[in-house]
């Protein structure tokens, strides 16, 4: 039966398979939109710290030169940009861990848990932040603010 239907109608055969090999591809867990940084993957080594990153929510991307490099959490980030500047920082929207640019993050620091306890997480959503600030004695700002030393 399969034959027949080929023999039919080949490019809707063709259009199916295209089809299949496009969502094979997309589901892909090294698939990355062009220009955005690859998947962190748990179990990956922190660049700055050397532990084994665990929770994608905290879990934060550097490219600097033509490498990518995970780090375990936002201070991780942090503490390396600030031994080795440069580079364009990832961050993880703590609600939908989804890595963004830094500079379109708000970050957080506050009396709350994260892998290296520096009370660090960033929101695509501002007012996310806020809350989380609000409940955990913390500050909002951009993160060129925190490798600055302010907003700490």
């Amino acid at each position: 039966m399969r034959d027949t239907i080929l023999r039919r109608d080949p490019l809707a055969a063709l259009a199916r398979v295209a089809v299949l090999g496009a969502a094979l591809l997309a589901g892909c867990g090294g698939a990355r939109s062009a220009g955005g940084p690859p998947p962190i993957e748990i179990g990956a080594r922190c660049s700055n710290c050397g532990m084994r990153i665990e929770d994608l929510a905290f879990a934060s991307e550097r490219q600097l030169g033509g490498a990518w490099l995970p780090y375990e959490s936002i201070e991780c980030l942090i503490a390396d940009m600030g031994k080795r500047p440069g580079g364009t920082a990832y961050v993880p929207d703590h609600d939908t861990k989804t890595l963004h640019a830094a500079t379109d993050m708000w970050i957080v620091k506050g009396n709350f848990p994260s892998p290296m306890g520096g009370g660090f997480a960033a929101f695509a959503d501002r007012a996310a932040a806020d809350t989380l600030a609000a409940a955990t004695e913390g500050t909002v700002d951009r993160l060129e603010a925190f490798l600055a030393g302010g907003g700490r």
